[in-house]
């Protein structure tokens, strides 16, 4: 569908950007590691694509809980001088004409040990991970 633009950062790179900006702007990053919050990869060397300053039109793209109609691919480009990294989106489904383009932001609202502050989920899926256990199997079963 697209690729993700933005500058390579590292985890903490980040959180100290985010830091110093007042304005409470969101931050558009794509995580690149797949290991990261494991023992395998330290926040310091955790890298995220960065779109805040510069991006392209997939930085507009909203989230949506488990059943986004896009799925995002990090590739690895390896050539003789550079490693690239990119994050490609494709298609989870068939799309109609003039249906928003969602993606899973793979956000863990419950998460309390990492430096991004989350964002109010409103993205309406009966499987929004940001509600409250029981209103979701309440949701999940009306939707049935």
């Amino acid at each position: 569908m697209c690729e993700f633009v933005g500058e390579i950062l590292t985890i903490v790179e980040l959180h100290k950007r985010n830091s110093r900006k007042s304005s409470g702007k969101h931050s558009y990053a794509v995580l690149l590691d797949a290991d990261w919050g494991s023992r395998i990869v330290k926040d310091e060397q955790a890298l995220c694509l960065d779109a805040s300053s510069y991006g392209n039109v997939a930085r507009f793209i909203n989230h949506r809980c488990y059943d986004a109609n896009l799925v995002h691919i990090p590739v690895e480009v390896d050539t003789t001088n550079h490693l690239y990294y990119r994050v490609a989106f494709f298609t989870a489904r068939n799309v109609d004409a003039l249906e928003e383009l969602t993606w899973d932001y793979g956000v863990d609202f419950d998460d309390t040990d990492h430096h991004f502050k989350t964002f109010s989920c409103l993205c309406g899926s009966s499987f929004c991970r940001n509600m409250k256990r029981s209103n979701r199997s309440i949701s999940a079963s009306v939707s049935r």
